[in-house]
């Protein structure tokens, strides 16, 4: 199994290396720097979830802690290449370095990094052919959002306002009303305690825990409507929500979360940077 991870890193490390020079050399001509870093990092992550779903049944991991065994193997392979070899063989400063994961200034590429983490987990759970098409959706809702954070910041608070504000509506009605459906969740989840979790005390505690989520979704709606200051405490509450849900895979389609988390903190940089002037 070990080998045939290291194999499996050194064939993401070469795509990786095509993807930059995919982003050097047309990219960033075409789109300009901005767009063309936020689409060279979906690109990468994309491109380490699909040889996530291709390698992981090669690689033969048994169980779901060794399924985070080997992202957590690629995750210190890729950060140790990244800043190390980085740094001391190619000879960029650590500003450079670490400048790409200032999501504030619209940097992004800590998406890569999570991926690399989660993939294998989510690969070893998988999803059944019934999700493709809303993940798929989801996932290109979630991708128009990011983009537009990094050229229309307006569009992008108000499409996560709209989004939030719907989900704090649907899962209002969901307590009231069908607050079992939320069982459906334990068998997508690719962490074991998430799912054990969903199917013992969140299931005794069904409407007021589906209430509380709704009630702090609105927050987040709120705050971010609101606009200002609050924007940030508005992205803070959003990435906290689709953080928590990462882990249900299929369930919050992910990587849709992380997307739109990073979204979030990009639009309130940028609209925060207007504000100042900078």
């Amino acid at each position: 199994m070990l080998l045939k991870a290291a194999l499996v890193w050194l064939g993401i490390a070469v795509l990786a290396g095509a993807n930059g020079g995919l982003r050097e050399g047309l990219l960033k001509r075409l789109l300009g720097e901005r767009v063309a870093h936020v689409a060279s990092t979906l690109l990468l992550g994309g491109i380490v979830l699909a040889v996530s779903f291709l390698a992981v049944p090669w690689i033969g991991p048994s169980t779901p802690n060794e399924a985070w065994l080997l992202g957590g193997g690629w995750l210190a392979a890729t950060l140790a290449f990244e800043f190390l070899a980085g740094h001391y063989l190619f000879g960029n400063p650590w500003t450079k370095i670490v400048h790409d994961y200032d999501v504030s200034r619209g940097r992004v590429w800590l998406l890569v990094p999570l991926c690399t983490l989660m993939g294998p987990p989510f690969a070893f759970r998988g999803f059944e052919a019934k999700w493709a098409l809303p993940y798929a959706v989801s996932n290109v809702v979630a991708i128009a959002i990011l983009v537009a954070a990094t050229t229309k910041p307006q569009i992008a608070r108000w499409s996560i306002v709209a989004l939030f504000a719907y989900a704090a509506l649907y899962n209002g009605w969901l307590a009231l009303d069908r607050p079992e459906e939320y069982q459906g969740f334990a068998s997508l989840a690719f962490i074991s305690w998430y799912s054990d979790f969903i199917a013992g005390p969140f299931k005794s505690m069904a409407k007021p825990l589906i209430l509380a989520i709704a009630a702090g979704q609105a927050l987040c709606a709120t705050l971010l409507a609101l606009g200002g200051r609050l924007v940030e405490f508005g992205a803070i509450g959003v990435t906290l929500f689709l953080m928590a849900i990462a882990p249900l895979g299929v369930g919050s389609a992910f990587p849709f979360s992380l997307i739109v988390s990073l979204a979030a903190f990009v639009t309130a940089g940028a609209l925060l940077d207007r504000r100042s002037g900078r």
